[in-house]
């Protein structure tokens, strides 16, 4: 058995990894827990106004995200030693590309039975307006999704 996990840092990341390991133990699974990062930092700039592009120092940009890219790499690789300790094999994935694209790559690739995922609990207007990677994880993906929902509160 092996369980496909996205993560993306966010609040609800500590939720999903829990129930991941809930999951894990039970199954005996092996875990991959991916990251899809952002895309490649030398295109970053594109969004930005050309009139305002003077006041940006390209490689200052590609320098902080560089950083966060070493720093979510580190984060990875240590809830994947989590998962380690507790006697599960478990490996952690960065890669670039569209979201959703990119995962359900990675469950052909990887040959996964199924994935989790958190819901970031957005109301109906955000659902509509903006879509969610775990709708269209549901509507596309050809194994199951586990959804960890997030809490009311958040």
């Amino acid at each position: 058995m092996k369980i496909l996990v996205a993560i993306d840092f966010s609040d609800i990341t500590q939720k999903v990894l829990k129930q991941t390991e809930i999951l894990a133990q039970a199954m005996k699974a092996e875990v991959f827990l991916i990251h899809v990062a952002e895309p490649n930092p030398d295109h970053i700039t594109y969004d930005y106004d050309p009139a305002a592009m003077y006041a940006i120092d390209p490689t200052e940009i590609r320098n902080q995200i560089a950083q966060r890219f070493h720093h979510e790499h580190k984060t990875l690789q240590e809830y994947a030693e989590h998962f380690r300790q507790q006697d599960l094999e478990a490996k952690g994935l960065m890669i670039q590309g569209p979201t959703v694209e990119m995962l359900l790559a990675e469950v052909d690739k990887l040959s996964a039975d199924f994935i989790v995922v958190g819901s970031h609990g957005k109301g109906m207007i955000s659902q509509l307006l903006l879509g969610s990677t775990s709708e269209a994880l549901i509507r596309k993906s050809p194994v199951p999704i586990y959804l960890v929902p997030a809490d009311e509160a958040e």
